[in-house]
């Protein structure tokens, strides 16, 4: 889902072209920047100190930085050898992880752009995408919003004790391991009236199927709210984190149709104030209200 580009440290080297970076990306925007090296921030301040700048311009640029590392820098994960930015940037194993790197100077480079000069469609229609109703396919495109956070959230009335809904929700988890990420809290929020059964018996479904999630020691809470709470006239499903959301027009379910998983369902980015409204509208029934039933699995 999300689209990562690198910037060469020496691109930035100034409050303007720093400013005028970063307001491209965001969790939100559906694109993000590899921090790559990760010593990638340090870069960026010794291409600034080297350009001369004064301190007040060095603490604002630093602090930018900062809030760049909570909403928008992620790892790469991919080694870095010696001191040459550019040519760590053309090894094959960065570039097929990347969409685009922003460089300072003009380029003739696949892929490299040079950042004085780029055009500003580069940068657009990166909020939305369509991915196959596989499992894995779902999970690929939560991939960065799955990493961002140790808790997550699924709002999905129809989300259920099924192994359609919970393969997805397992491969999410198996993404999180595969990339020694410390996944530690689930919470699902779905419709009672779904499913009717005595809670003892959706309890008993959800740990058989989420066996293999409970024994990574993740944490998985179920929250069965009443259908007007979970205002069941609108058709998309969220999935959020701690720093970002996604809505999935198709919910969190791989069809028993090997047909139906090859269709497309539109997967977008939601906007800060849709996350935090979500948050704020969900996390009251943790608490506990009247009518909301709860489950929680223990940990294998």
């Amino acid at each position: 889902m999300h689209t990562l580009f690198a910037i060469e440290p020496q691109a930035i080297n100034n409050w303007h072209d720093l400013r005028y970076a970063l307001e491209k990306f965001g969790y939100s925007k559906g694109l993000l920047i590899a921090s790559f090296p990760k010593a990638w921030m340090r870069l960026v301040m010794e291409a600034c100190e080297g350009n001369g700048l004064g301190d007040v311009e060095l603490t604002r640029i630093e602090e930018k930085l900062r809030q760049a590392k909570e909403d928008r820098l992620v790892r790469l994960g991919l080694p870095f050898a010696g001191h040459d930015w550019l040519d760590n940037a053309r090894q094959e194993a960065v570039r097929a992880s990347l969409s685009a790197v922003l460089v300072k100077d003009k380029s003739d480079e696949e892929l490299f752009h040079c950042l004085a000069e780029a055009d500003e469609a580069l940068f657009n229609n990166r909020r939305d995408t369509q991915v196959k109703r596989t499992a894995q396919a779902l999970a690929s495109a939560a991939r960065h919003v799955l990493l961002s956070s140790d808790r997550i959230t699924l709002i999905d009335p129809y989300f259920q004790p099924k192994s359609q809904c919970c393969k997805v929700l397992e491969e999410m988890v198996a993404l999180c391991c595969a990339a020694n990420h410390r996944l530690t809290q689930v919470n699902i929020f779905a419709a009672r009236s779904k499913d009717l059964r005595a809670v003892e018996r959706i309890t008993a479904d959800y740990q058989e199927l989420l066996a293999a999630t409970l024994k990574t020691g993740v944490r998985v809470q179920v929250y069965l709210l009443p259908d007007e709470a979970l205002d069941e006239d609108f058709h998309a499903r969220y999935l959020l984190g701690l720093r970002a959301g996604l809505r999935f027009d198709r919910g969190f379910l791989e069809p028993m149709d090997h047909f139906q998983r090859e269709h497309l369902t539109d997967v977008a980015c939601l906007d800060d104030a849709m996350v935090a409204h979500l948050h704020s509208r969900y996390l009251r029934y943790e608490g506990g209200v009247d009518g909301v039933q709860s489950i929680t699995l223990p940990v294998a």
